[in-house]
């Protein structure tokens, strides 16, 4: 290394100690500034606070000062008004007080006379009240010797009426019963055929409006309520495809047969029809398990006696499904949906029931229909009277012949009615929908037949129900008849009027549904023929049942007989 080199070194490091000296006198100088600045800022706020103050105390001696000499200016100018204002005030009140004043001695002056007006009307009415009462009491005694004349005039009457009897009887030789009764036949002798009259007249007008009235509302019901027209017939026989199955149904030495009638409950008659089968049985339910049964065996080609077992538990099942079916498919077609299972499973087998070869079950259905219509017409035509219940009448409808279900398994068989009746009861159905029930074979309209003792009311409803089941079984081709059923009908109407005194003959009309009964002139009168025409229509209701109305016509046949010489 060089002299230069360390000239040079020695040069940087004397530049850096200088750098360090100004450093450090640099910080010095700041530090003191800093501590300078600190205490012009303590000083600074010192004397502002000493100004602050000096300011606040002159600020408060000024306003001091100021509010003094305000209040005093404003004392001085308040005790001027105050004063002139205190003599206004005590001017007007000793006007309003001489005002108030004249006005209550005003209204103290007229009280005065109000009072002795008053006075002296409660004079004038104590007297009228003294007058009255005395006036009561002579009416009061009055009256009681008035009751006292009657009482005696009551007594003497009674004993003339009696001494007039007594006197009657012995000339007569009658008692007073003897002698009403007498006089009571010969006026309804005299006044019978006029009284017929004005009875024929009446009936007759009353009879064509009601008529007029009922035939627009059934037509308009029947118009609008569309149904079937076909019966129906209960199915007996079963069809078979060759004369092999008959050899195989009955089996050997008659063992498949038996068993069949034995586990089926009916009787099956294998003759010489060709491919045919009857079923005979009491109950329709179990016919139609039976024929289904042995379509299946005769479908499976397997006929012995667990074969038959198995199909009839198989068939059983099958008609108890169609049973609920369609007992389901009736509440809901009229929008039932509180009637229990059961209910509906007895519904359900009305559709295996005929009558007069009409569907039990679409005849109730039918009828139910009808029954809710004419509710409707009849609560639009007349507003003002009792309302009908519509769900009422088309229950009724709809169960009017539920005891049908299970008649058939009674044993002695029972009335469908009675049983109708016992089973509404069961499902609590209401008083209403069992008199329904009860009285819907009243053909005639007989109105006590509508009427519940026991509630003391007429029940409408029963009367639309009764009046449903004629026009469904009435209507063309929903009902027919036997050749025998029709002849013992007609038998039993002549058998009905030939018992009844002055019948000369009877004759049967259009086809069974008018009855001429002619009675003899001598015999009878007009009064008597009437009372005994109807009588006889009243017998035929309660003793012949028909699927139809009929129609009781008296004649009084006179005969006038002369000879020639």
């Amino acid at each position: 290394m060089t002299i230069f080199d360390y000239s040079f070194l020695g040069f940087i490091i004397l530049l850096v100690l200088l750098n360090l000296v100004l450093l450090y006198r640099y910080i010095a100088i700041k530090k003191e500034t800093s501590n300078f600045k600190i205490s012009l800022e303590k000083q600074g706020q010192l004397e502002i606070l000493e100004l602050q103050k000096k300011y606040e105390t002159h600020l408060k001696t000024s306003k001091n000062q100021i509010q003094k000499e305000t209040e005093d200016k404003l004392t001085q100018r308040f005790q001027t008004d105050f004063e002139k204002r205190e003599y206004e005030i005590m001017r007007n009140a000793k006007k309003q007080e001489e005002h108030l004043t004249a006005e209550i001695l005003e209204i103290q002056k007229s009280s005065d006379r109000k009072e002795n007006i008053l006075r002296e009307k409660e004079s004038k009415f104590e007297i009228l009240k003294q007058d009255l009462n005395q006036l009561q009491t002579s009416v009061s005694n009055q009256f009681k010797s008035l009751e006292i004349e009657i009482q005696k005039y009551d007594h003497l009457n009674l004993a003339l009426v009696d001494e007039y009897k007594q006197k009657l009887a012995k000339i007569s030789n009658l008692t007073s019963q003897e002698a009403y009764a007498l006089v009571k036949n010969e006026k309804e002798k005299e006044m019978g055929e006029e009284l017929l009259q004005w009875q024929n007249k009446y009936l007759s007008k009353f009879e064509n409006e009601a008529y007029q009235k009922a035939k627009e509302i059934a037509s308009l019901a029947i118009q609008r309520c569309s149904s079937e027209v076909a019966n129906e017939l209960t199915i007996t026989a079963v069809k078979i495809d060759n004369e092999v199955d008959k050899g195989k149904l009955i089996g050997k030495q008659g063992r498949n047969i038996q068993w069949l009638e034995k586990t089926l409950g009916v009787e099956l008659i294998i003759d010489d029809t060709p491919n045919i089968i009857t079923v005979s049985g009491f109950s329709s339910i179990r016919r139609n398990i039976a024929k289904n049964t042995i379509e299946k065996l005769l479908t499976d080609g397997r006929i012995h006696p667990s074969a038959i077992e198995e199909m009839y538990e198989k068939a059983t099942g099958e008609v108890n499904q169609e049973i609920y079916e369609a007992g389901q498919w009736a509440v809901n077609e009229l929008g039932i949906y509180d009637f229990p299972e059961k209910l509906i499973r007895l519904l359900g087998r009305l559709s295996f029931r005929t009558g007069y070869g009409q569907n039990v079950l679409r005849h109730s259905v039918e009828m139910a229909r009808l029954a809710g219509l004419i509710a409707d017409s009849l609560n639009a035509e007349f507003p003002s009277t009792v309302l009908i219940d519509k769900l009422t009448c088309i229950k009724g409808a709809l169960l009017h012949d539920i005891g049908k279900a299970v008649d058939e398994e009674m044993t002695p068989k029972g009335n469908h009615i009675e049983i109708g009746e016992k089973l509404c009861d069961m499902y609590d159905l209401g008083w209403k929908v069992r008199r329904c029930i009860s009285s819907h074979h009243t053909t005639g309209g007989d109105r006590q037949s509508y009427f519940d003792n026991e509630h003391k009311e007429l029940c409408l409803e029963a009367a639309v129900v009764d009046a449903c089941d004629t026009l469904s079984g009435a209507r063309p081709g929903a009902r027919k008849e036997t050749m025998e059923a029709y002849f013992q009908r007609m038998e039993g109407l002549e058998n009905i009027a030939n018992k009844i005194d002055g019948v000369t003959k009877t004759w049967i009309m259009r086809g069974a549904k008018e009855l001429w009964v002619f009675f003899d002139a001598n015999m009878l009168s007009s009064t008597e023929i009437h009372k005994a025409t109807r009588a006889l229509a009243r017998e035929i209701n309660n003793t012949i049942k028909t699927p139809q109305e009929i129609k009781v016509i008296g004649f009084r046949e006179d005969r006038v007989v002369e000879y020639t010489r």
